[in-house]
């Protein structure tokens, strides 16, 4: 399964204290969209503008409209801003889906790169005309290892002024690539180096709000974590099928889904620690899976500590366990059962805070979703 990992670097406007740029990344099924949008002049005025934007076009996509309809859409408005004292925003769209085949649109913002075995390309857009306004619109894909760069003209137009013209252009970018990038060089780093040329080029100085996101395709690292029966036994060998044939790592909380998935693949389970409180749930060892412990316990203690920095985490609890494994992964799929334990409504689980597994599995998935990861729910 392919992973598109948005590496992003970001320099202000010298003296600014905000960026008038602003990018938004959002992964589903069907594919990773990103938004940067870049606001007219500089500080809190161009720093509203972007994030009005790509809030507009995130919000258009995520109520059904397809992408070219909301750039489309975007940009016509924007036509009003160039007579009126309304918010001004230029804005790069791009949408990979997940067999690596992508769409850019581009309005008012540079051309983007393709980075193909180490060697860079410039794309040359198809311009058509949306109202009064022109949008680029840009096709290709990526296989992993390969990357698409977008960026504002902060790096395009970085050397303004200082002997480059109207600025290094995204020729400029793709030059600099080619002749200082090599198949051992660490690809992490190479957005960084390209935000320093902006400022070098420049005397030393930002002299626009200057951001490049490099959507990186690598193959994902992958979990599957199940927690919770199906609702009816008819389905158990199908869920037990699909925990086993599932991507990466895999874990399991609960006991009784443990129950079901060791009887439908005749696994032997053992019980490594019986558990002290209700702040150190019993934990097992089950062949085929990577951990094994108490479900609802287990699941909200993740949920609660899953935004702490991973150094802060020791690995002696399952909970700890598992939000490091979770960190290190790109896409987690979520199997849940659904049957209702009746255990869960006993009082000492409210009077302790614990919320009920499906409640949690939402909260746990939305956090994984704000850092980036690719959340696949599945229920039975």
């Amino acid at each position: 399964m392919r992973f598109f990992e948005d590496i992003v670097v970001q320099a202000n406007k010298k003296l600014q204290s905000v960026c008038g740029d602003y990018l938004i990344t959002e992964r589903s099924n069907t594919g990773t969209i990103s938004v940067l949008c870049d606001g007219i002049g500089s500080g809190i005025y161009a720093n509203v503008a972007a994030i009005t934007c790509a809030s507009r076009i995130s919000g258009m996509v995520q109520g059904g409209m397809s992408i070219r309809a909301a750039a489309e859409t975007v940009a016509a408005s924007m036509h009003r801003a160039r007579t009126e004292d309304i918010p001004f925003s230029a804005f790069t769209i791009s949408d990979i889906l997940p067999n690596g085949k992508f769409v850019v649109y581009t309005y008012e913002a540079p051309n983007p790169i393709l980075m193909e075995d180490y060697h860079a390309t410039v794309l040359a857009p198809r311009f058509y005309t949306a109202g009064f306004e022109v949008i680029g619109e840009t096709t290709g894909a990526l296989n992993a290892g390969d990357s698409l760069m977008i960026f504002s003209d902060g790096v395009s137009q970085a050397g303004l002024g200082h002997g480059h013209g109207m600025g290094i252009g995204s020729d400029g970018v793709r030059d600099f690539i080619n002749n200082n990038h090599r198949s051992a060089d660490n690809i992490y780093k190479l957005p960084n180096r390209i935000l320093e040329l902006c400022k070098k080029v420049s005397a030393g100085n930002y002299e626009d709000d200057t951001t490049l996101a490099m959507l990186y395709c690598r193959e994902a690292k992958e979990l599957t974590l199940t927690s919770g029966p199906p609702y009816k036994t008819s389905l158990d060998a199908r869920f037990a099928a699909d925990f086993i044939n599932g991507g990466g790592f895999k874990v399991i909380c609960g006991s009784t889904t443990t129950d079901v998935i060791s009887r439908e693949l005749g696994l032997e389970v053992t019980m490594l620690s019986k558990g002290n409180s209700f702040g150190q749930p019993p934990e097992y060892w089950m062949g085929g899976a990577d951990l094994v412990a108490e479900g609802a316990i287990t699941l909200n203690q993740v949920c609660n500590i899953i935004d702490e920095p991973p150094d802060r985490l020791t690995g002696n609890s399952a909970a700890e366990r598992l939000c490091l494994m979770l960190r290190e992964t790109d896409v987690v799929h979520l199997m849940v059962g659904t049957a209702e334990n009746d255990a869960h409504e006993d009082l000492i689980f409210k009077q302790i805070g614990i919320s009920v597994r499906r409640a949690t599995l939402q909260r746990l998935a939305a956090k994984l979703k704000s850092l980036g990861k690719l959340v696949t729910e599945k229920y039975y």
